[in-house]
């Protein structure tokens, strides 16, 4: 966020001060007050984990979905047999996020999923 001019503290301070007005807080709430156009789910990039790739023991690439941890522990990926090349262990699978369709930006939805907020006359979400 420090890109956007925005400290992490200055973030928390205004989730804060929403909060106890009473007014949403959310992350997507501030990048929504402060218009900057950043997908929440995915912190702008478009794509999420969703697994890893690695070669077995018999050097054949395998590649499976699930949380990145469990896999690394379940079929022992920090064992150097298993690693992809001399200096990397594994490698991550992405899929396009499905909140923004892989842009990376907010969706049209998500601009006006509060029900105190509605879209501007004359538009079509």
């Amino acid at each position: 966020m420090t890109k956007h001019g925005y400290t992490i503290q200055a973030i928390k301070d205004w989730r804060e001060r929403e909060h106890e007005a009473g007014r949403p807080s959310g992350l997507d709430d501030f990048y929504r007050a402060h218009n900057i156009d950043i997908c929440v789910e995915c912190s702008g990039a478009g794509t999420r984990v969703i697994g890893v790739r690695w070669r077995d023991e018999h050097s054949v690439e395998r590649s499976e979905e699930g949380p990145v941890a469990s896999l690394v522990k379940l079929h022992h990926l920090d064992e150097p047999e298993h690693w992809l090349t001399d200096t990397r262990k594994w490698d991550y699978l992405y899929a396009p996020c499905l909140s923004c369709k892989g842009s990376g930006k907010l969706s049209e939805s998500s601009k006006f999923d509060d029900e105190a907020e509605s879209p501007p006359a004359g538009s079509n979400p």
